[in-house]
């Protein structure tokens, strides 16, 4: 029967997964957006044993969807298509036999109470919605006439007292800015310049809460490092790829981008050592209520309530391995004209120029997946690869990403497994009658990478390189003697030798 089979396809796909039902569940609700609502637990349920699956074809390639590795989609998306083909066919042939149901004359009436029940309550939400959107229109507008009035009233002193020296920072263009952090005399030439003294006369105080934030940031230990560890996780956690063999947030649906906001925004608070459990936005920031704002892309949405408040805006982009973080006090003027349904605006050019950038174009640490060159990961997750199973891809990336360091996180996804040490470890055995080292974060182990002049890895990380005996035509090349031989970096033209056994060298 040709949905028995797509069942076993299904109940073989989400055991390989290690998914439990729940999780296929959350998987399915993560993408809803994309396609119909996932069912609840019990009616999933039902259907992996074949209850009504076969009205159901959307769901069979929603599960493929999330599940399945991405080599293998493909295929199986045109196996179920064949299967769901057959099906018709063969309800087709039996659709000729008199049916022994009763066809109903009429609509159940309960289903019809639903119906209108449901009607009903949908008109009063749209009710209420447009009376909440008279309501927020005429709010915003008190707030642009507070913001006006505000600007007209004088100022009580022509700059900061002698002993609250303000302190300004440049703000940059979006493209073309090498990644730097401000050092104390750019802040003293910016404070000095023109430019800056009329941003001071524009709003004082604004300047002096942003300065106040941008002390506290700057004086947190080892910001610049945290802050891109936090984000380099963020991003890694959302892809999940131990579990979906993702590496790409273009991969990511609707609602994981949204959820992407929200895990930078718990990274960022726990790195920063914010008290746990802090749910909200706003983070304590020397003595300020700070909103952060995180952006994949090139701005930032502002709703009406945050307008007078300082927001720290971040972003970061994976495909670029940068990122920026940046403050400012939003003023009405920094906001574009028009609005979204939700009353939200973007950081006009006047706004953009406004922010005080703290760090511009940072390095993000590397997604190795998503750099490699396009040939080479397919090659690594070739399918005649992939039908050996997943230690296979592991071996196959050692192998071709050689003098590269790979971290746990790219060993997992590849292996789409959270044991990336334990692949590691029987890699490192198979490769050898390649030739091929795999050096790891221990003293010894790094120490052989250093001397032969390679990435030296940390705790975590890994490097593979091709070895082979010095011989006289190497010259001064880098080398280290190993179990009682000299061995050097092999190149295209040195034969193939089995590589010294790191076991064997303590």
């Amino acid at each position: 029967m040709p949905m028995r089979e797509i069942v076993g396809l299904l109940r073989d796909l989400v055991d390989s997964s290690g998914v439990q039902l729940k999780g296929l569940q959350q998987l399915l609700l993560a993408q809803h957006r994309e396609g119909p609502r996932p069912p609840s637990y019990q009616v999933l349920s039902d259907r992996l044993r074949g209850r009504g699956l076969q009205n159901n074809a959307s769901l069979i390639y929603a599960i493929i969807a999330v599940l399945a590795p991405p080599e293998r989609k493909e295929g199986m998306t045109e196996e179920v298509r064949q299967h769901l083909v057959n099906a018709r066919a063969t309800l087709a042939a039996g659709s000729t036999q008199p049916s022994q149901e009763p066809t109903p004359d009429s609509p159940d009436p309960e289903l019809l109470d639903v119906l209108r029940e449901n009607r009903d309550l949908r008109s009063k939400v749209e009710r209420i919605e447009r009376r909440l959107a008279r309501k927020e229109k005429h709010l915003q507008a008190l707030r642009d006439e507070l913001a006006a009035a505000e600007r007209r009233a004088p100022a009580p002193s022509v700059g900061p007292a002698r002993d609250e020296p303000t302190t300004v920072i440049p703000s940059f263009p979006d493209e073309g800015f090498a990644a730097t952090r401000l050092a104390d005399s750019d802040i003293a030439a910016a404070t000095s310049s023109p430019s800056a003294a009329a941003a001071g006369t524009e709003s004082s105080s604004g300047s002096s809460d942003v300065a106040t934030v941008a002390d506290a940031l700057r004086g947190m230990p080892d910001f610049e490092a945290t802050t891109a560890n936090a984000l380099r996780h963020a991003f890694d956690s959302v892809l999940d790829g131990r579990r979906t063999g993702r590496f790409d947030p273009a991969t990511l649906g609707k609602s994981e981008k949204v959820y992407l906001g929200a895990k930078v925004t718990h990274e960022l608070t726990a790195a920063w050592g914010f008290p746990p459990g802090q749910e909200t936005t706003d983070l304590p920031i020397g003595r300020q209520q700070v909103v952060l704002k995180f952006t994949t892309g090139a701005t930032w949405t502002i709703t009406p309530g945050e307008v007078g408040r300082v927001c720290l805006l971040v972003s970061a982009n994976d495909e670029r391995s940068c990122w920026s973080l940046g403050l400012i006090r939003i003023e009405p003027g920094h906001l574009s004209g028009a609005a979204n349904r939700d009353f939200k605006r973007t950081l006009s050019a006047a706004g953009r120029q406004a922010v005080t950038w703290l760090f511009h174009n940072a390095h993000l640490p590397e997604n190795t997946l998503l750099h490699l060159p396009a040939p080479l990961r397919e090659k690594i997750f070739a399918t005649e690869v992939s039908r050996r199973g997943s230690q296979a891809r592991v071996n196959n990336l050692f192998r071709l990403a050689q003098g590269r360091l790979l971290n746990r996180t790219t060993i997992s996804t590849v292996a789409v497994t959270a044991d990336g040490p334990k692949r590691v470890r029987t890699a490192r055995e198979a490769l050898r009658g390649d030739g091929i080292l795999v050096l790891g974060g221990t003293s010894r182990q790094a120490t052989i990478a250093r001397s032969l002049g390679l990435p030296v890895p940390r705790d975590g990380e890994w490097v593979s390189q091709r070895v082979t005996r010095r011989r006289p035509e190497h010259g001064d090349a880098p080398s280290i003697a190993l179990s009682d031989e000299v061995w050097t970096l092999a190149g295209p033209d040195d034969p193939i030798e089995e590589a010294p056994s790191l076991a064997k060298l303590w």
